[in-house]
């Protein structure tokens, strides 16, 4: 089984402005080629409690130095990029289908027409054939990023002999929190649901997490240092997120080192450069980039 990865370049010949991130406007983009196949079926999955099965890229812009991500505004005239990776196949096909019919796309009320759209494909079988057991690796964390993070797995993950201040377990399994910290736990348990969800080859996921949570992956520094970043989608309204960003160190410990699990790691970070990781994936929050460090001598 695969997933798909489409991507479109287009010119912008009118600056654009954004609320504070343009990533927003490429999950608007989404929608909207979706409504014009099947407007029934963008409202069904718009309004899902399920996992949405695709994930985006903000608009990114060409500049010397390669795509660069667009937050505010959007220089004209440029030439520009979005990228969509789809987990469906009923999905996809209605994607392309909006896509092949060359009409203009609008981006915060501007049109521009598509200069090229591109279609590969990826298989979840080849990332575990092609595994290596890692023992230190870097993640770059290209977009803001956040994990949802729940103060009852914190009282499972670090139980206490008294209660949380007199806080009821129903409040405490009821809360939810952002998360915007690079914690092994919560970055790869994002993956590992995304992996769960949509790919046709499986693992034990349930050791896999145990070992996750028992510290089989450690943060073992960031020396360029991290920074958070504040992104309204609504200005007017005030929502918000709130992500990190820079480049982040791993390792897998000698003392809980098992090549099984660290074969599963590179598989599911390779994943993670399409599917993005953590919230907000769908408006190109939580883009990586895996940087391998040192593999296992096999």
């Amino acid at each position: 089984m695969t997933f798909t990865i489409i991507q479109i370049k287009f010119q912008v010949e009118r600056s654009i402005t954004f609320q504070g991130f343009s990533g927003f406007s490429s999950r608007g983009l989404f929608y909207e080629l979706l409504r014009r196949v099947d407007a029934d079926y963008a409202e069904k999955l718009h309004s899902s409690a399920r996992l949405a099965p695709f994930s985006a890229t903000p608009i990114l812009v060409s500049t010397s130095k390669g795509w660069r991500v667009i937050y505010d505004r959007l220089p004209a005239p440029a030439l520009c990029m979005v990228g969509f990776t789809l987990f469906d196949r009923e999905i996809t096909s209605r994607i392309w289908e909006a896509l092949v019919d060359g009409n203009a796309l609008r981006i915060q009320g501007v049109e521009v027409s598509p200069l090229e759209v591109s279609v590969s494909q990826e298989s979840y079988s080849r990332f575990l054939a092609e595994a290596k057991p890692i023992r230190s690796f870097s993640v770059e964390f290209i977009t803001p990023t956040y994990f949802r993070f729940s103060p009852y797995l914190a009282s499972m993950l670090f139980p206490s002999r008294r209660p949380a201040g007199g806080v009821s377990d129903e409040r405490i399994r009821r809360a939810r929190r952002f998360h915007p910290l690079p914690e092994p736990i919560t970055m790869m348990r994002s993956i590992v649901r995304l992996w769960n969800e949509f790919a046709d080859v499986s693992f034990n996921y349930r050791r896999y997490l145990s070992w996750i949570t028992a510290m089989g992956i450690t943060l073992s520094g960031f020396p360029r240092g991290i920074k958070t970043k504040r992104l309204y989608e609504h200005r007017t309204t005030g929502k918000f997120v709130v992500g990190f960003q820079g480049v982040v160190h791993f390792s897998v410990p000698d003392d809980l080192y098992l090549k099984r699990w660290a074969r599963i790691t590179d598989a599911l970070l390779k994943f993670a450069e399409y599917s993005n990781v953590g919230g907000g994936r769908t408006a190109g929050l939580g883009m990586v980039r895996y940087l391998p460090r040192e593999y296992e001598n096999t």
